[in-house]
């Protein structure tokens, strides 16, 4: 069993599961008033629709780390391994470039930290795929 996958695969599905119904309740309190412009509208819709794709993301890499970490039904487990290592890095590089760029102030740096969560990620992906997976 590999103990840094098998964290990084409890810590996405937590994630998911926060996401996905947290973040739900979250953007239907955002929703356009009936009659708001179409584009407003359709804003809110693309924003909801996107934040439920990163949902599918998180729980989609968690039953696969947590396959990679307790089974052999995966083969190539050091290479998906690298693979969602380098996806987490690049997810918490984009967003912490977005949140730097589009703050109002140095505070939600910290409060919008997805980034830490990427990171923390990416490493205990990369560190179990070093330890033998």
């Amino acid at each position: 069993m590999n103990i840094p996958i098998l964290i990084a695969g409890v810590l996405s599905l937590i994630a998911f599961f926060a996401h996905a119904l947290v973040g739900d309740w979250e953007h239907r309190v955002l929703k356009p008033a009936i009659n708001s412009p179409n584009k407003n509208k359709e804003t809110w819709v693309q924003a909801r629709s996107g934040w439920h794709w990163v949902s599918v993301d998180l729980f989609l890499a968690g039953t696969v780390l947590l396959l990679i970490a307790t089974t052999e039904i995966i083969k190539a487990k050091a290479e998906i391994s690298l693979l969602l290592s380098i996806y987490f890095l690049a997810c918490g590089i984009v967003w912490l470039g977005t949140v730097a760029q589009s703050r109002t102030n140095n505070k939600q740096i910290l409060v919008l930290g997805q980034w830490m969560f990427c990171f923390l990620m990416s490493g205990l992906i990369f560190i179990g795929g070093q330890t033998g997976v």
